[in-house]
């Protein structure tokens, strides 16, 4: 049985909660009596209903900055091990998953972590600017165990939409997010880029802070335009517009029953311990960087007076 520790957890962040029911179950009367985020009660009685998603691994420790709230996720998702430190629960695990998506404090939080060998899930991204990138790129490197990604990428409606929609007649991709650029632009990049590929010429960011509009030309004439913006409502998603009288295609991370999304979960989850029992990585590092690239490009356009940065400077 794999032992895998849990790290979380950041504000507007639920993923303790969720990654770990995935291999633990839940206990239906923590969940409601301790889980702040109706969204996972709701896809979890829905769509888990602990059921059993992955073999031959648990969940056995967690830390987060706050020993009660790490009481209160271990009780509602099964773990039996609270850690009193980050270096606890490495040392005490076969693989870690860390479950925070405030780039910012990745580094300082994570870095670490890096010397142990173990492999590593961590959440979207890992870092928020490049001297920070240059330091996970220094400690990981392309054989390092490690999945970094939004789980859209492995959702449903991403296998649906690559067998339905025809790639080569669209000509423009609008998605839409709420939160901020750095945090919510790989739900958004991570999906596009598994469709339509990585050979892209520009970055542009002609909108402003929390509230970004970012312009992504590919050298065949793709263009896609992504908005992240703070506090916009649902759906998460991007829609895929076609020359050839082709109807527009929706395609929706936060899709109207949650099934797609909650299974995205499953699915990414199911990867990563896949990786841990074949040593076979989900992607290459080299893509985890090019899009970790591409979010600090966005955040470098709109900080200079919104200017279009070329791909070549960035990779």
């Amino acid at each position: 049985m794999l032992k895998l520790g849990i790290i979380g957890i950041n504000e507007g962040n639920g993923h303790p909660y969720s990654y770990t029911a995935v291999f633990n179950g839940y206990n239906e009367k923590a969940l409601d009596e301790k889980c702040p985020f109706e969204i996972i009660k709701k896809y979890l009685k829905e769509h888990h209903r602990n059921q059993v998603f992955i073999e031959d691994a648990r969940v056995t420790h967690i830390w987060t900055q706050d020993r009660r709230l790490s009481e209160n996720i271990a009780s509602v998702a099964n773990i039996p091990h609270v850690a009193a430190s980050i270096a606890e629960l490495a040392e005490k695990v076969d693989a870690i998953i860390f479950a925070r998506d405030d780039m910012w404090n990745h580094w300082s939080m994570a870095g670490e972590l890096f010397k142990t060998g173990k492999p590593i899930y961590m959440d979207k991204l890992l870092a928020h600017n490049p001297e920070e990138l240059e330091k996970f790129i220094a400690a990981a490197g392309p054989d390092y165990p490690l999945l970094t990604a939004s789980s859209f990428r492995f959702a449903p409606e991403i296998e649906k939409a690559k067998q339905e929609i025809d790639i080569s007649k669209v000509r423009s991709v609008h998605g839409m997010s709420s939160c901020i650029w750095v945090r919510y632009a790989p739900h958004l990049l991570d999906p596009i880029f598994s469709l339509f590929g990585r050979d892209i010429e520009s970055v542009q960011n002609t909108g402003i802070d929390k509230a970004d509009t970012v312009n992504i030309n590919y050298k065949n004439g793709l263009q896609v335009v992504l908005q992240v913006i703070e506090g916009i409502s649902l759906p998460l998603g991007f829609t895929c517009y076609s020359t050839g009288n082709i109807p527009p295609r929706q395609v929706l991370y936060t899709d109207a029953d949650l099934s797609s999304y909650f299974h995205s979960i499953v699915n990414m989850m199911s990867a990563f311990a896949e990786m841990l029992k074949s040593g076979k990585k989900t992607g290459s590092f080299e893509e985890t960087v090019f899009l970790n690239r591409v979010v600090l490009a966005g955040i470098e356009s709109r900080e200079n007076n919104n200017r279009k940065i070329k791909i070549s400077e960035v990779w």
